[in-house]
């Protein structure tokens, strides 16, 4: 849900009431703001049909309907509107704005865009965002393209523009990152940063919408986007893959002391699960205890890359603990071990949101390695999670052996990512 007025520093958005009837009527009025529309779009009983209509929509439970009024901050007084229309397909909607010709070339509409635009993909959690325009409709193509829509498709004389995020992996880390998570659109990139747990690589970061060539303006970039965010102290970039041969564009980069990696996000789906059953002599359940906590955060402080501190891991695991304990506690899914007896073997999480889930973390003990239990688990959540949700997402590097056993058990290649990440080395003090 949104939380209204949104405010911005020459506007508030807010619901539309009875009383702005005249208003909102003679601001849809006049020769220039209807060369876009149909005569009878333009007349006093249509505008008043649809202030009915966005009035209705604010009752609706629950509320899939945000046309807000525009109205300047310091007189309310009425100079147009913007709408976020859910549609059918969970996490997409539709967007729209109008403003009286009086306002226009002043960046009001932009304002006012953008702020119910940032609206959407925090509170309301949506990742796909669709402008529909009239092809001779070119300020509003404009405007869209200033506030990061790309053209998506024609539909005769409509031109239909999107605002996405598209790569399964970072969605899908976003998606379980809920409310935690602040998504916030700039020319050029997404910008997602999880201010409760800054040390969380994956959780803030910038995502390219094209390879990122020139390390100086990118750190730039990053630095100022990070700015305010106490905790931060690591780069991280993300983009699709578009060829093969990323990886030799980014020696300077890895001279620096970055760490370029490939990743393939991977999907299942009912129809693709090859299921594998767990070995004799294991359990499979939820970490509930302290002590299956505990186990898990030794197990996976053990699997880390040496490149990563252990005292710095191990702050990042205990972050990583009290999101996946309050995503189990509303409902989202569980961290998983296959036990033999009471100790832990192998681990790893599934959460859903809406209808996707993603797999969190999957490990196995040294000792527990090449007895088929990662198979087995993954296989195991994989029928938990198709029982609530029609796809399931699982990341993991592109040159790893891991990614034969995902694909045995029926997963399929769905996008490949690339990342550049930069930390400090430094070992903490004993």
């Amino acid at each position: 849900m949104l939380t209204l007025p949104l405010v911005t520093p020459r506007l508030r958005l807010r619901d539309f009431c009875a009383n702005d009837a005249s208003a909102y009527c003679q601001l849809r009025s006049g020769a220039a703001f209807g060369q876009h529309y149909a005569a009878h779009e333009l007349t006093p009983t249509f505008g008043a049909a649809l202030l009915q209509q966005f009035i209705a929509q604010q009752q609706a439970t629950p509320r899939r309907a945000w046309q807000l009024a525009i109205t300047l901050a310091d007189s309310d007084t009425l100079i147009g509107s913007v709408g976020l229309r859910q549609t059918s397909l969970a996490g997409e909607a539709q967007f729209g704005i109008e403003l009286a010709p009086a306002y226009w070339g002043q960046g009001y509409a932009r304002e006012a865009g953008a702020a119910l635009l940032h609206a959407g993909f925090n509170p309301l959690g949506l990742h796909r965002v669709e402008a529909d325009t009239h092809a001779a409709n070119l300020p509003a193509q404009r405007l869209a393209t200033s506030l990061g829509f790309v053209p998506s498709r024609q539909a005769g004389e409509r031109h239909i523009l999107a605002l996405a995020l598209n790569l399964p992996g970072v969605l899908s880390e976003r998606m379980l990152l809920g409310p935690l998570a602040q998504l916030s659109r700039h020319p050029g990139y997404w910008q997602l940063a999880t201010p409760a747990q800054p040390d969380f690589f994956f959780g803030n970061l910038l995502l390219a919408d094209q390879a990122p060539l020139d390390r100086a303006a990118w750190e730039a970039r990053f630095d100022s986007a990070f700015a305010g965010h106490a905790g931060v102290q690591h780069r991280t970039l993300v983009w699709a893959m578009d060829d093969e041969d990323c990886a030799a564009r980014y020696a300077h980069w890895q001279a620096a002391g970055y760490e370029y990696q490939e990743a393939s996000a991977l999907l299942l789906t009912r129809d693709t699960l090859q299921p594998v059953a767990l070995p004799a002599g294991y359990t499979l359940r939820p970490l509930a205890s302290t002590d299956d906590w505990q186990q898990w955060a030794e197990l996976m402080t053990a699997s880390r890359d040496p490149a990563f501190d252990e005292a710095g891991y191990r702050r990042f695991l205990a972050g990583s603990q009290r999101r996946y304990q309050a995503l189990e506690h509303a409902g989202h899914g569980h961290t998983w071990g296959v036990f033999a007896g009471a100790q832990l073997q192998a681990c790893a999480g599934l959460y859903t949101w809406q209808t996707l889930g993603r797999y969190q973390q999957v490990a196995t003990a040294p000792q527990a390695r090449r007895l088929g239990l990662a198979s087995a688990l993954v296989s195991a959540l994989a029928g938990w999670g198709l029982a609530r949700v029609p796809r399931l997402v699982i990341v993991a590097d592109a040159h790893y052996h891991a990614i034969d056993l995902y694909r045995k058990l029926g997963f399929v290649s769905a996008s490949r990512e690339a990342s550049l990440c930069w930390w400090p080395r430094h070992k903490e003090p004993a």
